[in-house]
């Protein structure tokens, strides 16, 4: 939570080691609270974009993030030299790469788990959006701004996150394009869901 208010902050590629889905429940059960508090019930659609787009995103950066043993066993210190391969293991090592080509590179430091709490975490910009929308009119231009700012930082903060925990170096573009695209979803349903002020009727949207 601290790393999401602060995402100028460095963040470290163990900082989900210890992940758990208590706060991106909680942070999602607000959410859809508070639109609830608008007028609005939405939980189904919380909930169903939040399962897919936590499933969808975890197999895009899946395959984006290199494999465990890729940054665990190739460190600095032990070098190819060292531990030639004999040479009767090249049929071996064929049938290794294939299968790590197949299956393999799913495998990464980068778990379900830590990729929903990751998006969880994220939410609470969009989260204290909602919130505004109780007592104020969100389509309005300021609300407009407010939501464009949270989804910002929503996507700011998760791509630096997902970056730092799968490893994806120079990949944080590509990272934040399909993040943006998830919480704009939920940055229109706090647009339309709160107490608007007739804006979008009477312009005929």
């Amino acid at each position: 939570t601290l790393t999401v208010l602060n995402p100028l902050a460095p963040i470290s590629q163990h900082i989900m080691d210890d992940s758990d889905l208590a706060g991106p429940i909680l942070f999602f059960l607000l959410f859809g609270t508070f639109l609830l508090f608008s007028g609005k019930v939405h939980f189904g659609y919380i909930y169903g974009l939040a399962l897919v787009g936590s499933l969808s995103l975890h197999t895009i950066f899946s395959l984006m993030s290199p494999p465990a043993h890729h940054d665990d066993h190739e460190t600095p210190s032990s070098h190819h030299h060292h531990h030639p391969p004999p040479p009767s293991s090249s049929s071996s090592h064929g049938h290794g790469s294939s299968s790590d080509m197949g299956s393999g590179h799913l495998n990464s430091t980068l778990t379900f788990p830590r990729s929903a709490s990751v998006l969880g975490y994220c939410l609470l910009p969009l989260v204290l959006t909602s919130l505004v929308g109780v007592v104020a009119p969100m389509d309005t231009l300021g609300g407009y701004v407010l939501s464009t700012l949270a989804i910002c930082w929503c996507t700011y903060s998760s791509s630096g996150m997902f970056c730092a925990v799968g490893r994806m170096r120079s990949m944080r573009g590509l990272v934040a394009y399909p993040l943006g695209l998830f919480y704009t979803g939920f940055g229109i349903m706090g647009i339309f869901s709160s107490k608007g002020s007739g804006a979008l009727a009477r312009a005929g949207i």
